[in-house]
């Protein structure tokens, strides 16, 4: 029995070597180091143990060898690990063990070529080369090392003799096209091949492993940086990666290098605007880099991803790529419910402050979205001149391009268009929808400084978008002083101009229309300012009053003012009529009379209309009360009448409550005030007769408001005696 286990150790020990070093292939250095302990614990240490020859097929002879094949695995695991002194002991164990075996030696010529020691490296690999079997990748080995040494023939002479036992792989391949003189292109395209083949060797290998990461599959994390130096050298040599860009992307990232991914996405952007899985790519390496503090990496993250919220072909293949996954189709309806998500979840990624940038980029990246959603709407930007697919981008990737001047043009051209549209359009076709032209200032107020304005107008923020409104300019131009005219903006000769605002690029008056354009913002928000302020629980008329005069003021300014005196009175007048149908009669009065004391002559018509018949309804409703003096009803009559004279309700009602009037006057033993308010109600309502002819309620109270002043009259006087 004891002989039996003897017998088995041996078999027990290589097996764990050769577990080991499946493992090692796969990535998982923990699982390798694990089998070839697992191997030693069966086969000894080796330490001090006497070398074991080539023709000694003893038992202890076997567990020598099995005990330098252990040290040699843990050995290429330090030195995946990147311990390359750790390696290095290894090594030097399993050669002690094995003096006249060729994969000690191998390794060590590989482990000097990590330290830089290449003359060490190639004393090494040629004594490994010298053995009676030598170790299969030493001549490719020994090539790389002396191509490191400046040897190009004597590499080239290896690389030759190993390509005649046994076809080369694709990184000796790309090795011997360099040295013999070929194309830069044709060794950048075998380096990444040779990449890919690295990766894809790696994944069937270690698809039930774990890589040096942690996860599964996809070979070790010494692969993935492997493959990764080999697609950064390719870069060095051909940056045109095709439509492969985002792939090789992964490539660098996985292997440490992020930063080279940004950088060959963001030539691939240039080269390819359009191209959604190229901006999608980079969207993902700029929003998982690291944290930092350069404001121009947000700037870029954001531009990156409102490309990708509004290109049609990256939902259209986001809903193919989860049809296939789900087995059921996605209908497109759901396309803006997960669009909506992903721009919230992106929102909650980006930093709170600023980061360097002007703006913060949750901000940024809501005015670069809400661009790209219009300029969607009217088919998209041109990726090149003459055509090309078109781009959904904000003014950042507009900037980003180079390309502001195509822009303005383009913008520009789409306005003219479209007001030739408007002007052509049939009399009373207006209210089909918004006039075209509504859409194309939009797109053009979106592409520049005033997007931001626009964007919290549209929130509901009037004092930010007011906020946003007051400085314009770059700050180069700030630190300069005031832009033309006063206004804050940039100056005729800002450089920065169309990089800022590229919806204005295209026009021969650009800093102007600017200006102009700020300016009806303004307006807009303090019309917002002076309706919120009117519709609150408890209305500030002054504040309200205010804002509107300004909102006049700039009017004026950009010649708007009949349609602003419009739009304020069409404000009050909504407001008040609310308050009229809630029975709140004195905030209808307030509203219609701050309104009259801010608008126009010309423009007061309606509103006294309307105040005349909220006049009539509070001084009749206070009057039926019976609850207070008629002074007040009578005072808001006489306003009435004054405001509308052919209001009839009010003549006659006039009539009764100055009788009224009278009476309590007369009861409270004032006989002058009862004549007075009487010989008021017959000279009123003998007016009021002349516009309303045989009116019997207005003859019925003449007749009783003479009769009453006749019977005052023969009353005597205390006060006159």
């Amino acid at each position: 029995m004891t002989a039996q286990i003897a017998d088995a150790e041996p078999g027990r020990a290589e097996q764990a070597c050769a577990d080991g070093e499946k493992a090692l292939a796969a990535g998982d250095g923990e699982a390798a180091e694990a089998s070839f302990r697992a191997a030693l614990a069966v086969a000894g240490d080796g330490i001090g143990e006497a070398p074991a020859p080539d023709g000694d097929l003893s038992p202890e002879a076997g567990k020598r060898r099995v005990a330098a094949r252990a040290r040699t695995g843990i050995g290429r695991v330090r030195l995946a690990a990147g311990d390359v002194e750790g390696a290095v002991s290894e090594f030097e164990r399993a050669r002690r063990l094995r003096p006249t075996a060729a994969g000690p030696l191998h390794w060590l010529g590989c482990a000097a070529a990590h330290r830089g020691d290449l003359a060490a490296a190639e004393r090494h690999l040629t004594a490994a080369l010298a053995c009676a079997v030598p170790h299969g990748r030493s001549l490719v080995q020994r090539a790389y090392v002396r191509a490191r040494a400046g040897d190009a023939a004597a590499a080239v002479a290896d690389l030759r003799e190993a390509s005649r036992g046994a076809p080369l792989d694709d990184e000796a391949r790309w090795l011997l096209a360099a040295l013999t003189g070929r194309s830069a292109r044709e060794v950048a395209l075998r380096l990444r091949r040779a990449a890919l083949t690295l990766l894809l060797a790696g994944s069937r290998d270690g698809k039930e492993g774990r890589s040096g990461d942690g996860k599964r599959g996809g070979g070790g994390a010494a692969t993935w940086r492997r493959a990764c130096a080999l697609v950064d050298a390719s870069r060095g040599l051909d940056g045109d990666l095709g439509g492969f860009a985002p792939l090789y992307a992964v490539v660098l990232v996985r292997g440490g290098r992020r930063a080279g991914a940004v950088e060959l996405l963001d030539a691939a952007v240039r080269r390819d605007p359009a191209d959604h899985r190229v901006s999608h790519s980079l969207a993902l390496a700029l929003l998982h880099s690291p944290e930092d503090t350069d404001g121009r990496k947000w700037e870029r993250c954001v531009a990156a991803w409102a490309a990708v919220l509004h290109d049609a072909g990256f939902w259209e293949r986001l809903r193919a790529t989860a049809g296939r996954r789900y087995g059921v189709p996605v209908e497109a309806s759901l396309v803006p419910v997960v669009r909506a998500g992903l721009r919230e979840l992106i929102e909650r990624r980006m930093p709170e402050d600023g980061s360097g940038v002007r703006i913060a980029p949750g901000s940024l990246l809501r005015r670069e979205a809400d661009a790209a959603k219009l300029l969607a709407a009217v088919g998209g930007f041109p990726s090149a001149d003459g055509g090309g697919a078109p781009l959904f981008c904000g003014p950042l990737r507009v900037a980003e391009l180079g390309r502001t001047a195509e822009f303005g043009a383009f913008a520009a051209a789409h306005e003219a268009r479209a007001l030739t549209a408007e002007a052509a359009a049939p009399p009373g076709t207006a209210d089909a929808g918004p006039a075209p032209s509504a859409a194309h200032a939009s797109l053009t107020y979106a592409f520049s400084e005033l997007g931001f304005a626009q964007l919290l107008l549209g929130q509901g923020k009037p004092a930010d978008a007011l906020a946003a409104l007051t400085e314009l300019r770059c700050p180069g131009c700030r630190a300069r002083g005031a832009g033309p005219g006063g206004a804050a903006v940039c100056e005729p000769g800002c450089a920065r101009f169309d990089e800022l605002n590229p919806g204005y690029a295209g026009l021969v008056d650009k800093h102007r229309r600017l200006a102009r354009d700020a300016r009806g913002l303004a307006l807009e928000a303090r019309l917002s300012m002076g309706r919120a302020e009117l519709l609150a629980a408890r209305p500030d008329f002054t504040a309200a009053a205010a804002y509107w005069r300004r909102a006049l003021v700039h009017s004026r300014e950009i010649e708007r003012y009949r349609e602003t005196q419009t739009a304020i009175v069409d404000m009050a007048l909504g407001a008040a009529r609310a308050a009229h149908h809630g029975g709140r009669l004195s905030l209808a009065v307030s509203t219609l009379e701050t309104t009259r004391s801010v608008i126009g002559a010309n423009a007061r018509g309606r509103l006294e209309g309307q105040l005349a018949r909220v006049l009539a309804d509070r001084g009749i409703s206070v009057a039926n009360a019976q609850e207070e003096p008629l002074d007040g009803p009578a005072a808001d009559l006489r306003r009435s009448v004054a405001f509308n004279p052919h209001l009839l309700r009010a003549q006659v009602s006039l009539g009764v409550v100055l009788r009224g009037l009278a009476a309590a006057r007369w009861g409270s033993g004032s006989l002058s005030g009862a004549r007075a308010a009487l010989r008021e109600a017959v000279d009123q309502l003998t007016a009021a007769l002349a516009l309303f002819p045989d009116d019997p309620d207005l003859e019925e109270q003449r007749e009783a408001a003479i009769a009453d002043l006749d019977h005052v009259m023969w009353q005597p006087d205390e006060s006159e005696q």
